[in-house]
């Protein structure tokens, strides 16, 4: 996308439905599997893994272009480079939720490069500090509601790191590493486009 960025600009209706296609075609898939293999079983079927509800949030960015959408959904889709660094309880690419997975996290790392590049969308602090309420909220929320439906969203129950910790201690290092990785996203979200748009200015020049 960066590569063809004028492309994207130029014919950013037309990537938008496609992108818009492909996320609600990857919703259909994933669902179409819960309901036919497992009954729908809340337990695991719920579209309360961080992951789904930014790919839900990709899709009301696709349809709605707003800012705010995509700015939370930046923010929670940064979890999606780390379920590609250390995948947990992912099934094989050939299987139906393996293929989901895929198209999921791909999806939520590219979408805000295009709102970027189509829609002027740049991440903001106040963007951060909105979307830490948020996941403040979500946590609390899959936090109780896990030990009545014996769920494990958010990984709460089957966790990837640290899983002989204590609550007490497991619980506030979630919530600061939550923070500090927005922050990084933030940080490196504006820098990489401070970089890209003095690599503009200085082509623009060259060419004068």
């Amino acid at each position: 996308m960066i590569r063809r960025r004028k492309f994207v600009r130029r014919k950013s209706e037309t990537v938008r439905k496609w992108l818009l296609l492909i996320a609600v075609a990857q919703q259909i898939l994933l669902y179409s599997w819960y309901i036919f293999e497992t009954g729908f079983d809340i337990s695991d079927a719920l579209p309360l893994h961080i992951s789904r509800i930014s790919s839900l949030l990709g899709i009301v960015f696709l349809l709605t272009k707003k800012h705010s959408t995509m700015d939370l959904l930046f923010y929670f889709g940064l979890y999606a480079y780390g379920s590609f660094f250390y995948p947990s309880r992912v099934y094989p690419a050939y299987h139906a939720l393996g293929m989901s997975f895929f198209i999921n996290h791909a999806l939520t790392i590219l979408l805000p490069i295009f709102a970027a590049l189509a829609y002027d969308w740049r991440p903001s602090f106040i963007g951060l500090i909105k979307s830490y309420g948020w996941f403040l909220l979500y946590f609390v929320f899959v936090y109780f509601l896990n030990p009545l439906i014996d769920g494990n969203y958010f990984y709460l129950k089957h966790r990837p790191f640290f899983g002989h910790w204590p609550d007490s201690l497991y619980v506030p290092v979630v919530l600061i590493f939550t923070f500090a990785i927005f922050l990084i996203g933030y940080g490196t979200a504006r820098f990489l486009d401070r970089q890209v748009s003095h690599g503009i200015k200085r082509s623009s020049r060259r060419l004068k």
